[in-house]
Parts: structure tokens; C-alpha cells; sequence
């Protein structure tokens, strides 16, 4: 009974973190390596709990989203591709092959989360930046299907270079793409990784409830204090990973 209630109350704070940056992953991996789950198994069955999760998300974003469905699309359609490849290799994957990869990932999201858009003349090679930016959303998608964790950290730091607006608008849209990024992982992990089905409601109860949550809390917080509350956070975390992985 208490695994259970430690596990709701995680994946709920692992859920309102989703809807605000995308951490369920960060957050729940190791709690299911607490409870004794292999680290693949963990890592498909938070993904296939994270569809619950997408559906509070993306319900509680369709604010932010209206009158951006166009570009949300081509952004969860890109992402989603790269999944695919991502959830390929960990099928063929072994358990701790990836450890190392995690810190180096969170602290180029930070880095790009906290470097400033470029304005007026500086803006020349706008082609150049949107092409590596949408090439980046691909590669995104498949570290999201491959891992996840901080995935959603990298595409926050992505999309803030692709659109225009502010922190609510495309963190609504990186909610839709991780959305149906995890709905295309789940079903392939179903029929190829064992799911610890028995954390599976516990998972899905938090983050749903959680990722509702989230989105509504970015409403009322300025766009530029949670831009750097978030590459702050990403860098001392890479720092605090990378520690644990190299060293």
C-alpha cells in the first residue's frame, strides 16, 4: 500500500512538472528503479504511462494551442518520426547503455534555453537557424523515443527557437508532440519490451492528474521568469548527473 501511494505522489509531481517543462521521465526513472524495476522495463512502462499523462497535458493546454494546430502538427509529425527510430534502438538496447548520454543532453538544452533570440541584423542566417532548429526536433524525437529523460527540456529549448511566441504557446505545443510521440513509443514497447504493469495505474492516476495541472500553473507565470528558472535548473542538473555518471 505505501509502494503505491509513493508512487501516485511521485508521478503526480512528475506529472505537473510535464505540463510545465517535460520531466516525468527524469522524475520517475529512478523511483521505479527504487521499487526494484529493470532499467528498460522502467523506461518503456513510464513511456506507456505517460499517454495517460498526454491526455491531461494536451486537455489542459487546448487553450495555448488554439490557432496553432498547423504548426503544432508539423512539429509532433517530425518528432513523432524520430521516435520511431528512438524506440528501435532501445528494443535492441541493453539495460545501463545509455546512463551517460542524459547529462550531456540536459545541460545543451540549458544552454540553449538561456541563450538569448537573436534580434534585428544579427538575424541573418534565419534559414540556416530555422533548418538546424527543425533537423533538432527530429533528433529530439528520437532521444524521446529512445530514453526520454529530459527530452522534454530539449525541446523547450528547441522550440523556443522555432516559435515565435511565448513560453505557454510552445510548451502547449511540445506537450502535443510528446503527446503523440509516447502513443507511438507505447505501442511499440507494448509488443516488444516487458511493461511492469503493476505500477502502470499508480503512473497514470499522478500524471494525469499532474499534467493537468501543469499548463494551468504556466498561465500565471511570466514567460521569461520560467525560461530561466528552467535553464538554471537544467544546467545544475547536468552538473549533478554528469557527477553521478563520470565520476
Amino acid at each position: 500500500m505505501l509502494s503505491i501511494i509513493y508512487l501516485v505522489l511521485m508521478s503526480l509531481l512528475a506529472g505537473v512538472l510535464t505540463g510545465i517543462v517535460g520531466m516525468a521521465s527524469l522524475t520517475l526513472y529512478p523511483v521505479l528503479l527504487s521499487v526494484g524495476v529493470a532499467p528498460i522495463t522502467a523506461n518503456a512502462t513510464i513511456t506507456v504511462a505517460q499517454v495517460g499523462g498526454g491526455l491531461g497535458t494536451v486537455t489542459s493546454s487546448l487553450r495555448e494551442l488554439h490557432g496553432h494546430w498547423k504548426q503544432a502538427f508539423q512539429i509532433a509529425i517530425l518528432n513523432t518520426i524520430g521516435g520511431v527510430f528512438g524506440a528501435l534502438i532501445l528494443i535492441h538496447s541493453t539495460n545501463g547503455g545509455f546512463k551517460k548520454l542524459v547529462p550531456v543532453f540536459i545541460m545543451l538544452a540549458g544552454i540553449l534555453i538561456l541563450t538569448p533570440k537573436r534580434k534585428g541584423k544579427q538575424a541573418t542566417n534565419t534559414r540556416l537557424v530555422t533548418a538546424v532548429s527543425w533537423i533538432s526536433t527530429f533528433l529530439v524525437g528520437i532521444y524521446t523515443g529512445y530514453f526520454g529523460a529530459a527530452s522534454g527540456l530539449l525541446m523547450i529549448a528547441v522550440l523556443s527557437k522555432i516559435v515565435h511566441e511565448n513560453y505557454a504557446i510552445y510548451n502547449s505545443m511540445r506537450n502535443f508532440a510528446s503527446f503523440m510521440n509516447n502513443i507511438v513509443a507505447a505501442t511499440m514497447f507494448i509488443f516488444t519490451i516487458p511493461i511492469d504493469w503493476a505500477v502502470i495505474i499508480p503512473l497514470l492516476i499522478g500524471l494525469f492528474t499532474g499534467g493537468y495541472i501543469g499548463p494551468i500553473i504556466v498561465r500565471y507565470i511570466p514567460s521569461r521568469v520560467i525560461k530561466l528558472a528552467v535553464g538554471v535548473f537544467a544546467v545544475i542538473l547536468a552538473i549533478v548527473l554528469g557527477y553521478q555518471a563520470y565520476l
